[in-house]
């Protein structure tokens, strides 16, 4: 595919980062989600540390997509662990730690009466640090983040989506006339002479055929065609459908073999009456009349000699 997007940029960018983090805005739709998990995929075979990040948790809508199971709902970027306590802190006398042979041991002690630390009330996450790069995809604004805008840094995230009002980031990638955002990551996969795997190229495509409603739509254009045979070439597979029906096919309705059938009623042919026209009076004189010879004597002759 031969896309006019910044790559020469994108490629300086991802080169000085070692990890990626992908942002989907809140309840991303099934295209998004797959153009993600692509992108992350790829980028995951070349030695980049790469997460998809969504505020909202995933349904079964997306069980078909390869990597749906690793999507967080918060930045794991970062070198700090912090660890969340979910308990009142009232509740609390004191918090210490010591080391246990060369292991570090932090040590909760809940008040008299108070009841004691449950292991599923921690929560871990990271802070501080390099986060990595932050490439948001389908955000065209901060609020469609939900909970994790305040986690992103805008001045420094790659900003991949079709609005062209849309430019949030250091780098902007803006493709208005695109079918779907799997169609662009295509473009970008291929523009920065990365290689495919099968599972990349199975969500792409499932993500084009969703987007486009299995390519009938009218935003299906010369470019959209290209992407979906660059993931059949990679080992796509395409998604089976269910055979539509039309009533050529559909069974004719049952007939109750116990009700006798209606014979076709059948009308005899009569030809059309016509009445006749009134005669004129000498032809009606004529007709009463005999004629006149009738009272002449009648002479029969022999036809032998």
């Amino acid at each position: 595919m031969n896309k006019p997007y910044p790559f020469e940029e994108l490629k300086k960018l991802l080169a000085e980062n070692s990890a990626v983090e992908i942002y989907v805005p809140t309840d991303p739709n099934f295209d998004q989600m797959a153009a993600a998990l692509a992108l992350r995929l790829v980028l995951g075979k070349f030695g980049k540390s790469v997460s998809v990040i969504s505020s909202s948790p995933m349904t079964v809508e997306f069980s078909h997509l390869v990597g749906v199971d690793l999507v967080g709902q918060k930045s794991d970027g970062g070198k700090d662990l912090m660890i969340t306590l979910n308990y009142s802190l009232d509740q609390i006398e004191k918090v210490s730690y010591n080391d246990d042979g060369g292991k570090l041991n932090l040590v909760v002690q809940p008040k008299i009466n108070a009841p004691r630390v449950e292991k599923d009330q921690l929560d871990f996450s990271y802070q501080g640090g390099n986060k990595g790069l932050p490439i948001l995809l389908g955000v065209d604004d901060p609020y469609r983040l939900g909970s994790l805008s305040n986690q992103v840094d805008f001045t420094q995230a790659v900003n991949i989506t079709t609005s062209p009002n849309s430019l949030l980031g250091k780098l902007n990638i803006v493709d208005p006339e695109a079918s779907s955002y799997s169609e662009i990551i295509v473009g970008i996969i291929s523009g920065l002479g990365l290689a495919f795997n099968e599972d990349a190229a199975n969500n792409l495509f499932l993500g084009l055929d969703k987007a486009t409603n299995s390519f009938l739509s009218e935003n299906s254009g010369p470019d959209t065609f290209e992407a979906a045979a660059v993931c059949l070439r990679w080992g796509a597979k395409k998604p089976l459908k269910e055979p539509v029906k039309t009533p050529f096919f559909e069974k004719s309705p049952a007939i109750d073999r116990a009700q006798p059938v209606a014979k076709p009623r059948v009308e005899e042919y009569q030809s059309p009456k016509f009445p006749r026209k009134p005669d004129k009076p000498e032809e009606q004189a004529n007709r009463n009349s005999p004629s006149p010879d009738w009272f002449e004597p009648k002479i029969f002759k022999s036809s032998k000699t």
